[in-house]
């Protein structure tokens, strides 16, 4: 009988040691890079572009009915991103101004985004997104029910001379880890 014990002891031990991490998941899909032009919220044509989705790397409509984390706005001369709930949405996402180069970041940060307040931005900065994604809702794990992107600014278009209807447009380019969780940016599917 006690050996029976010792041999399924050691079993148990073997498998437990193959299995380092029960709650380990593993990224199925890679990286994604996208770049586009959106409109500013204020003064946008009404079908124009305004936010973007992460989830489903795209420029979308700023509407109650879509899904969007990123939201674009110039006033002035200045120039703004907004989480949905600086702007009245109920959506989730968090925003953080990077003060590291948009290529050298190849690991999103779990911390430090903040979900309520506008990020001003110029031509060059780069913004880190943190989205509670509803294809990620079922995580049994909180931190696996984020998904994280790197958002560079590349030039934004308010010119002060232009007509009033002209429309003020921002080009960006954006990487996103389309894998619940994880947080690398590098090429590929994501290891972390």
């Amino acid at each position: 009988m006690k050996v029976r014990f010792l041999v399924l002891l050691v079993g148990v031990g073997v498998a437990a040691a193959a299995c380092a991490d029960p709650f380990a998941t593993t990224a199925t899909l890679p990286t994604i890079d996208d770049t586009a032009a959106v409109f500013a919220l204020t003064g946008a044509p009404e079908s124009a572009p305004t936010a973007i989705n992460i989830t489903f790397p795209r420029a979308v409509i700023t509407s109650p009915g879509e899904n969007y984390d990123v939201v674009f706005d110039i006033r002035h001369d200045s120039a703004f991103l907004y989480p949905p709930h600086a702007i009245g949405a109920a959506l989730t996402a968090g925003l953080q101004l990077s003060t590291q180069p948009f290529d050298a970041i190849t690991k999103a940060p779990t911390s430090g985004y903040d979900d309520t307040s506008a990020v001003f931005v110029k031509a060059g900065d780069v913004v880190l997104v943190q989205s509670t994604s509803s294809q990620c809702v079922g995580q049994g794990i909180t931190a696996r029910t984020f998904l994280y992107a790197k958002i560079v600014i590349d030039s934004i278009f308010y010119d002060a001379a232009a007509p009033p209807h002209t429309p003020r447009t921002m080009w960006y380019r954006m990487r996103n880890d389309p894998n619940c969780g994880f947080l690398s940016f590098e090429d590929g599917i994501p290891k972390d």
